[in-house]
């Protein structure tokens, strides 16, 4: 009687299994048929930016890709391209407000421009527009951003305004922003506009020490236009000097940032351009790029 019970429960364990795992290879095969009808989609309806001159080889006088940066410039600015490199300086003395030194693609929200964006919608095509449309959920591993940059100096200026930021100390900034309009909104200076910071590396810097801000770091501020970012990278003070290479998955930080954003809707947005920087705040920091690169994967 006991044996019979053991081989009918033994049975019973062995169909159960089999349901199991019918049951488990069915959702699995489901959801990877689901995940590659939404890669398939992605794919159709998401173009990319790609950067024009991504390896800095022409002079910005002749240049018809990038075109000079200057937030808040001044007699001290510096952004040059020569020797296949790109050259940066920003010292930022009075601590009211952030300034920088850099290049830009695409489109200000003020009508200034460079060229139109070039983007491709797969490896193989590419082409101008105004603008490409991102969604709030990107896939991961579908957007890529390579950058190769070495920090030569930084230094501490002054404590910043107590009407500007943390006047606790100085702050330093390097990286790529994206320069954006939200859903169907108007982009123009009289528009809320989008600036989506992905920070290779970011510092606060006082008269004697300089520390950097750990890697996924982020905030969101909403005065006037809409500022949100993430700080991608770390690297010490012990590597200034030396040539620092990056590989960023760009598409699953601009997930992120976007969903930082809680106090206006965002469905998607529309990228007009971007700017790869240097920025200070009572501070002052000099930067190379050798390259700025992105692709879709």
């Amino acid at each position: 009687m006991n044996k019979t019970l053991t081989v009918a429960a033994l049975i019973s364990l062995i169909i159960g299994i089999g349901i199991c795992y019918a049951f488990s290879y069915g959702e699995i095969s489901r959801l990877q048929s689901e995940n590659e009808e939404l890669e398939e989609a992605f794919e159709q309806l998401v173009k990319c930016f790609l950067i024009g001159d991504s390896n800095f080889t022409t002079s910005l006088d002749e240049n018809v890709w990038w075109n000079v940066e200057a937030w808040h410039g001044n007699p001290d600015s510096i952004s040059e391209i020569e020797n296949g490199i790109l050259h940066l300086f920003y010292n930022e003395t009075e601590g009211d407000w952030y300034g920088n030194s850099g290049v830009y693609q695409g489109r200000h929200p003020d009508g200034r421009n460079t060229t139109r964006l070039w983007v491709e919608r797969t490896s193989e095509t590419a082409n101008f527009s105004d603008y490409v449309i991102f969604p709030k959920s990107m896939l991961s591993n579908k957007f890529q951003l390579k950058a190769k940059f070495r920090i030569l100096n930084m230094g501490f200026n002054c404590y910043p305004s107590v009407f500007a930021f943390d006047p606790t100390h100085a702050r330093v900034n390097l990286g790529i922003t994206l320069m954006c309009a939200t859903n169907d909104n108007p982009y123009s200076v009289e528009a809320q506009t989008l600036w989506l910071d992905i920070y290779f590396a970011g510092y606060s810097v006082d008269e004697t020490h300089i520390w950097f801000i750990p890697e996924n770091a982020n905030y969101v501020d909403y005065h006037d236009d809409v500022h949100a970012g993430y700080f991608v990278g770390e690297v010490p003070s012990s590597d200034f000097g030396e040539w620092i290479t990056m590989s960023i998955d760009l598409g699953d930080y601009i997930s992120k940032t976007l969903n930082l954003i809680t106090e206006i809707d965002v469905e998607t947005i529309r990228v007009y351009g971007f700017i790869v920087f240097v920025e200070c705040l009572g501070a002052y920091a000099e930067v190379e790029y050798d390259y700025v690169e992105t692709h879709k994967t």
